[in-house]
């Protein structure tokens, strides 16, 4: 085999996805647990990089020319600095590109296009893209203080509701049934555990399936509106402008978030629940 594959890597806080592309083909894919640069420790990322080598078939890595990673938590020098030291374990002599998951969003909505951009997936983010360069971003503040309108921030708002006993009954009883949880249960695997944001997301898809309901409509309104009111009001924007959206809570909530976009005069554009294969699509055109 010639050495002109590249790798493509997606790196989000629940799942990493590897993609080997040799022009518009793809030789082989896998799928991981997630890497959040903020969070994961360099044994943590090393582990998942060593599960992808030994899941290649035939592929030996050495034949790899070029490494693109998108990564949350890689806006940050330092954290995109430490991916760097663990790609360059596993590919020494192999050109490598580190990006932000943001960035990767931008590429994967907007490809050389402008627009306004974000992320609703376990976290949230934005960012004004000028169809080469991040040229404004909103702060992230994490999950703890921000994340509005992600996974993370619905399943906060769920579980405070249900320890302060808000819920109505019928949905209790569902979610108790569901999840086998209570209260000093929540507690601990809040506050003794690693990983808390992928326990609060964890809830969005029970949020999503009783979506209909009165009190889970409220909780998704009340979080999408938070939403636009710090991540997207950031921007103060003069014109109108499109926004795009990513991820899974982006893809699965699209109706109430549209619904809450109308309300404040903003149009939706394109939205997609997972970025490879636009990055796909990028990378050959732009090889």
């Amino acid at each position: 085999m010639a050495n002109d594959v590249q790798l493509i890597i997606d790196a989000g806080a629940t799942k990493t996805e590897f993609v080997l592309l040799k022009n518009s083909e793809t030789l082989h894919r896998f799928v991981s647990t997630g890497i959040n640069a903020n969070y994961a420790t360099d044994e943590e990322m090393d582990t998942i990089f060593n599960r992808f080598i030994t899941s290649l078939p035939s592929i030996a890595h050495d034949n790899i020319a070029k490494v693109i990673y998108y990564g949350a938590g890689c806006a940050n020098e330092q954290n995109a600095l430490r991916i760097g030291t663990v790609m360059m374990h596993y590919f020494p002599d192999v050109a490598f590109k580190v990006y932000s998951d943001l960035m990767g969003a931008c590429h994967a909505l907007c490809g050389t296009d402008s627009g306004l951009v974000a992320i609703l997936g376990t976290g949230s983010s934005s960012c004004l893209y000028d169809g080469k360069n991040i040229v404004k971003r909103a702060p992230s503040l994490g999950y703890l203080i921000g994340d509005e309108g992600s996974g993370t921030h619905l399943g906060k708002k769920l579980i405070t509701a249900y320890l302060m006993e808000r819920f109505p009954q019928e949905l209790a009883r569902e979610f108790e049934k569901e999840f086998s949880l209570d209260f000093q249960k929540v507690m601990r695997r809040i506050y003794r555990t690693s990983a808390p944001n992928r326990f609060f997301a964890s809830f969005a898809p029970f949020i999503q399936a009783h979506i209909s309901d009165l009190f889970i409509k409220q909780l998704c309104n009340q979080a999408f509106g938070e939403f636009f009111d710090t991540q997207i009001a950031y921007y103060d924007l003069e014109k109108e402008q499109k926004l795009n959206l990513i991820g899974t809570v982006a893809f699965q909530f699209k109706e109430p978030i549209e619904q809450m976009a109308v309300s404040r005069n903003i149009k939706i554009g394109k939205v997609i629940s997972a970025p490879m294969n636009d990055l796909i699509q990028y990378h050959t055109k732009n090889n």
